[in-house]
């Protein structure tokens, strides 16, 4: 009888921590969403930007360049990527402004930083 009372103490006890983990998890869902939805989405408002800037020599379908396109999108600084393009073509993206994590090839990139700002350069193209 003893094997038997244990075995149901152990469903019971069991049977109590499944309803418990659940509402502890509801409740860290609930805050993690209200945290979520408090915070103000840094630049999703901002209106994408554009800008000319001088870069690293390119070619591309027998056209030949400096001047590269910028934009920026999610509150990023079209004067600081006309800024440092120079830099980040030359380097092919390895070298960049703090904070930003940039990738370069053959005329073309992208930085991005962890709060979400981006902004791409291409080459401008004559028509």
């Amino acid at each position: 009888m003893s094997i038997r009372s244990t075995s149901a103490s152990r469903r019971s006890f069991g049977a109590a921590l499944r309803p418990t983990s659940l509402l502890v998890a509801l409740a860290l869902l609930a805050t993690c969403a209200t945290a979520g939805a408090a915070a103000p989405a840094r630049g999703a408002s901002a209106a994408p930007c554009t800008a000319t800037a001088t870069g690293a020599p390119w070619s591309y379908k027998g056209q030949k360049g400096t001047a590269y396109t910028v934009l920026g999108e999610n509150g990023a600084s079209c004067s600081l990527g006309a800024k440092w393009l120079k830099r980040i073509t030359t380097s092919h993206g390895t070298k960049s402004p703090t904070g930003w994590t940039c990738l370069a090839t053959s005329g073309i990139g992208e930085c991005q930083t962890k709060g979400g700002g981006i902004f791409e350069f291409t080459p401008k193209l004559k028509k």
